[in-house]
């Protein structure tokens, strides 16, 4: 500690004073010149000269911290430099990224697993009910969602189907009604972004092999005879030359995920990039967009399964269609057989949409039509399905107004499911299974006969005659439905893409 003696110092000595000891330690930390005052030693003299050592002091450990302070600026500048000139050294020497081509990506070996990785849990196990149909039970998570979704989309490939349906809420109830929502809500979008994502990564990581299929033979089955969107364009495009497919024995699977436009795509990219960041094998994810293939530097498709997400009205259906159908036609030209996944579009939303084509925008180009659904989307066989229903019933007793909640899940291979929320618990049981998808209407009838409300519904005895595939009436022009239940459902029985069984190309999308 350094001592003063003499006379009593002044406030503005004592305070230089006080300045002077901490400098010096910093002086030393900076190696000053010798004549620099060292901590600990003793001074003794009049206020005065203490001034004049302590300025003396001050100038030097200023000096010697200006010093030390350009000689780090310059050594970071000198670290720099080397850091920018071996960069552009590397790049010069290896080729672009984007020359890589993906078959040589694929041809890597998988980094070894992190054992303290935590992965989602397993879908449960299906469970036989009375009456021996496999039944899964209702889902705990989103996790499990996806998870199991992926588990029933390659169970219908090892079957040999090639174009497949799923659809569930991205959000949880409580904040999103699926049926009437705004697809093109950002959170909406980035939560199918983020669910797509995780689906790919099970897909990819599944260890079984496609089977072998006719390139022919598959594309034929999969458009059931419905002839192409547009012919004259998939002709020509396919004058043009593409790559030949290469040996896909020793590859790795790959999924390209499509988005409606190149602004979604990349948007994508940025925001989820930490998503793609952390799988083993980012490589093995790639992006597009739906009118990529319309653009003459399009190489045709490469990747084993395209995954077709966040459309945001029924127009662009049609170009879902488009996309499919040209890189069909250009696989098989090369041999291949491509898969196919409509993923979470909230598809009948979009067919309820597609009704109103000729009244709200009549002229607009490319507009979806029926023959979108009857041609197209019934082509796809669902894997993985949940639409909530949300209803309130007003009888003649108490307590008048009655809410009652279930769902429609499907879990290839379990048949349709219908399940109730109980009042009690809220929790989720089933209450019918079909072989057949059920109509919205069907649902909501079996629902009221679940909650004991058939009387108050005017609902017939025989449970057969809830869905469209009961028998036809044989007085045509008759309503074969009571007046109780007809003045609460109104004369209609069904929605437009349900009931022409005769119009459809394929049934595909109703099978179990």
């Amino acid at each position: 500690m350094t001592v003063f003696s003499g006379a009593a110092p002044s406030a503005a000595t004592a305070f230089a004073a006080a300045r002077l000891q901490h400098i010096v330690v910093d002086a030393n930390r900076l190696q000053p010149p010798a004549a620099a005052l060292a901590p600990g030693s003793e001074f003794t003299g009049s206020s005065s000269e203490t001034v004049s050592v302590v300025s003396s002091a001050l100038g030097k450990a200023a000096s010697a911290a200006f010093v030390a302070a350009a000689g780090a600026v310059l050594r970071r500048r000198q670290q720099r430099s080397s850091v920018l000139a071996r960069q552009a050294e590397a790049t010069a020497k290896k080729d672009s990224v984007a020359k890589q081509t993906l078959a040589n990506l694929r041809k890597r070996g998988v980094k070894s697993a992190d054992p303290n990785k935590k992965m989602p849990p397993k879908p449960d196990p299906w469970q036989l009910d009375e009456l021996g149909n496999r039944v899964f039970p209702w889902p705990k998570s989103f996790a499990e969602i996806v998870q199991t979704a992926a588990y029933s989309s390659m169970e219908l490939f090892m079957k040999g189907e090639t174009r497949i349906e799923v659809d569930f809420p991205p959000l949880p109830l409580a904040d999103l009604d699926w049926n009437v929502c705004d697809t093109a809500e950002t959170r909406i979008v980035d939560a199918n972004i983020q669910h797509a994502i995780a689906f790919c990564k099970f897909v990819i990581k599944d260890p079984r092999k496609f089977p072998k299929l006719d390139a022919d033979e598959a594309v034929k089955r999969a458009m059931a005879g419905a002839e192409p969107q547009d012919a004259d364009a998939v002709t020509e495009m396919l004058e043009r030359r593409f790559a030949k497919a290469e040996n896909q024995e020793n590859m790795k699977r790959s999924v390209r995920v499509i988005f409606p436009n190149k602004a979604e795509m990349l948007r994508a990219r940025d925001i989820h990039y930490e998503k793609w960041k952390k799988m083993d094998r980012p490589d093995l994810i790639r992006r597009g967009w739906y009118d990529e293939v319309n653009e003459e530097t399009w190489g045709g498709p490469f990747e084993d399964v395209y995954v077709y997400i966040i459309a945001q009205e029924s127009g662009e259906l049609t170009q879902i269609r488009n996309y499919v159908e040209k890189a069909d036609a250009v696989a098989m030209k090369q041999g291949r057989v491509l898969r196919h996944v409509l993923f979470n579009l909230n598809l009948n939303k979009f067919r309820n949409d597609i009704q109103f084509y000729k009244t709200v925008t009549p002229f607009k180009v490319g507009l979806a039509t029926p023959p979108i659904h009857f041609d197209f989307l019934s082509t796809f066989r669902n894997s993985y399905f949940i639409r909530f229903g949300k209803y309130t019933m007003t009888i003649l007793r108490d307590p008048y107004n009655i809410d009652y909640v279930g769902a429609m899940y499907h879990a290839f291979p379990s048949p349709w499911q219908t399940f109730m929320q109980d009042r009690t618990d809220l929790a989720y049981r089933c209450v019918d299974v079909q072989d057949k998808r059920p109509t919205i209407l069907a649902f909501k009838r079996r629902l009221q006969r679940a909650f004991g409300l058939s009387k108050e519904a005017g609902l017939g005895p025989d449970i057969v005659m809830d869905d469209v595939y009961r028998p036809q009436n044989p007085r045509p022009g008759t309503i074969d439905r009571g007046f109780t239940q007809v003045a609460r459902e109104g004369f209609g029985d069904f929605m437009w893409w349900e009931g022409d069984l005769e119009t459809e190309i394929s049934d595909r999308w109703r099978l179990a």
